[in-house]
């Protein structure tokens, strides 16, 4: 039995799209798509993108496909008194802010998820819904 999953051509061209809105807002970007099992699919910098942001788009990818969910959603507000709930020291290195978002087929099934770094929280989780469509 295969398993549902993206493909290079479907990732560019979800790259692309995000590469195109942040040209819009006057941003360079880092774009990672990995697919359902959290595999490396395809990784772009735009040139002049902050070094970090590789490590974070990544992060941001993992933690959308890990939670089946946009990685901002996790996020949950600061209650005071409460425990803090952070991923941020985890192995799978996960990140609990906006710019990531899974990707699912015409299905509805998982097949992968898209991370961007390159703004602010609520710039990269824009430029990443917009590339998804």
């Amino acid at each position: 039995m295969s398993h549902p999953t993206i493909t290079l051509e479907t990732a560019s061209r979800i790259i692309a799209a995000g590469q195109s809105k942040a040209r819009d807002l006057e941003l360079r970007a880092v774009f990672a798509v990995l697919d359902a099992g959290a595999n490396l699919v395809a990784f772009e910098r735009m040139d002049g993108a902050w070094l970090a942001s590789n490590d974070l788009a990544l992060a941001k990818s993992r933690t959308s496909v890990m939670f089946e969910a946009p990685s901002e959603a996790l996020n949950a507000p600061l209650q005071i008194g409460e425990p803090v709930p952070h991923f941020d020291h985890t192995n799978g290195g996960l990140l609990l802010m906006g710019g990531g978002v899974p990707i699912f087929d015409d299905d509805g099934r998982l097949i992968g998820a898209l991370g961007v770094s390159g703004g602010t929280p609520d710039q990269d989780a824009e430029i990443a819904r917009v590339a998804v469509g």
